[in-house]
């Protein structure tokens, strides 16, 4: 009898521990990094990720587990740029991580992405850095640094990274089944173009035009160009992905806030659906994963 129940309690606590998790409680060789804004963009993963510590810091959740069994850093980030740049340069003080996934809801500014699509863009913006003068607002390039190089450069586009950027969007194809409908429209999946980021809502048709006329964006966000500049300071590949719960400045009668307030879930929710299946995907080899990754090899 008592054989038998230590076996089974053998097999328990290996099933807990999982792979790459020391049942010593050895902390994995290295994380992925997942950010959300909003706490309610976060819910639908904290309630998937298992084995999870919880701390806070600076009124930021940050939860250490395992996500379709990988090891992750779950955390909010705050909204605005500043918040999630430093939130980031938090995590990859703490933590070793090998990679960085933004999710979140976004506001469509062309016009093909319509409520609830995911767009994975493949190069971000700063859309609201610049020089104003007397003949108005002209955009300018950000200066950014690279790990590794001795000075900065400045670039109007930031680029995600390439090979990520392809995995994820082929997690976000195979993840397109499950997505929850808008009203009875099927969620459409679209990979590369521009994302912009800057400190404002937008909810005016004008500046929706313009950020298309400008840089041709697709979307428009709060965050996510300063994770991926600070990404890219720390050498770390990073990608963006969101889900439209708005169209910027609204559409019809409505206006784009009050879109959010009725989509808002639905968008935020197909936006994590698509990183549990990355991860998934990632579990069950289906990328080719460097030696160097630190992940089930």
């Amino acid at each position: 009898m008592k054989t038998k129940y230590a076996c089974c309690l053998v097999l328990l606590v290996l099933l807990a521990c999982g792979p790459g998790l020391s049942c010593s409680g050895s902390a994995p060789a290295s994380y992925w990094v997942v950010l959300y804004a909003f706490s309610t963009e976060g819910e639908l993963l904290h309630s998937q990720l298992a084995a999870a510590e919880d701390t806070t810091w600076a009124g930021r959740r940050i939860s250490v587990g395992y996500l379709e069994g990988i090891p992750v850093v779950l955390a909010s980030s705050g909204i605005g740029t500043t918040n999630a740049a430093i939130t980031l340069q938090y995590l990859l003080d703490h933590y070793a991580v090998q990679g960085v996934l933004f999710t979140g809801i976004c506001g469509g500014i062309a016009r093909r992405n319509r409520i609830g699509d995911i767009v994975i863009p493949d190069r971000w913006v700063t859309h609201d850095y610049g020089y104003v003068g007397a003949e108005g607002f002209q955009v300018d390039s950000i200066g950014y640094g690279h790990l590794g190089e001795e000075k900065m450069k400045k670039n109007l586009m930031l680029p995600v990274d390439s090979t990520l950027h392809d995995r994820v969007c082929r997690a976000a194809n195979v993840a397109a089944v499950d997505f929850k409908p808008i009203i009875d429209r099927a969620v459409q999946v679209r990979c590369g173009g521009v994302g912009a980021t800057g400190n404002q809502f937008i909810d005016q048709v004008e500046k929706r035009q313009w950020l298309a006329q400008t840089f041709d964006a697709e979307i428009t966000d709060m965050e996510s160009a300063a994770v991926l500049q600070t990404a890219l300071a720390n050498g770390v590949p990073c990608v963006i992905i969101r889900s439209a719960s708005d169209l910027a400045g609204g559409s019809g009668s409505a206006t784009a806030e009050t879109e959010l307030k009725e989509f808002f879930q639905i968008a935020a929710d197909n936006s994590a659906a698509v990183v549990s299946k990355y991860f998934r995907m990632l579990y069950q080899r289906k990328f080719e994963i460097p030696d160097s990754s630190g992940i089930n090899n």
